[in-house]
């Protein structure tokens, strides 16, 4: 009995060596796997410029292109009222996740409750007009009551993962 409780201690011992071996291995492997991954950042550029069209008092400032993160359902038809200062609204497109997306900020200086549409138009390739990638029109959008730094920003998938530069903005307020 004396000899077999031995090696089952030293059987135990080797298990338990051989555990730790194999967990380090795991770790050196994960730990150079880590080691050589590259990220390499792809910078969005061509985006030729933006045209602003607007009946007064709304401005758009046009933020660029980023990657759509995740599938968002879209509300850009949907009726806006400006907030009061600090209560920024965002409306979508239908966005899915992997295509590329531009989004405009509108501001106002407006104090009227007027009611007003934005249409967005962006093309891309060459030729007099490129091609157009999406047309969005939002729905109505009151102006505020009283003065208001209140944004509304209009996120627009592009529908493409891939553009052909330039890309051109054409934005509508009326």
């Amino acid at each position: 009995m004396n000899g077999f409780k031995q090696r089952l201690g030293l059987s135990s011992r080797k298990r338990l060596a051989l555990a730790i071996a194999a967990i380090a291995m795991i770790a050196a492997i994960g730990g150079a796997y880590a080691v050589s991954s590259t990220i390499s950042q792809v910078n969005y550029s061509g985006e030729q410029g933006t045209y602003h069209n607007n009946s007064g008092g709304i401005t758009a400032v046009d933020n660029g292109l980023a990657p759509v993160a995740n599938n968002v359902t879209g509300n850009v038809t949907s009726a806006v009222t400006w907030g009061s200062t600090g209560s920024d609204k965002q409306v979508y497109t239908t966005m899915t996740a992997g295509d590329l997306m531009d989004y405009i900020t509108f501001h106002t200086t407006l104090n009227d409750t007027s009611a007003h549409t934005a249409t967005v138009t962006i093309r891309h390739g060459t030729g007099a007009l490129g091609t157009t990638l999406v047309t969005a029109t939002s729905g109505t959008w009151t102006a505020p009551s009283s003065t208001s730094t209140a944004t509304i920003t209009m996120y627009i998938d592009l529908g493409a993962q891939t553009v052909s530069s330039p890309i051109t903005v054409y934005v509508t307020v009326t």
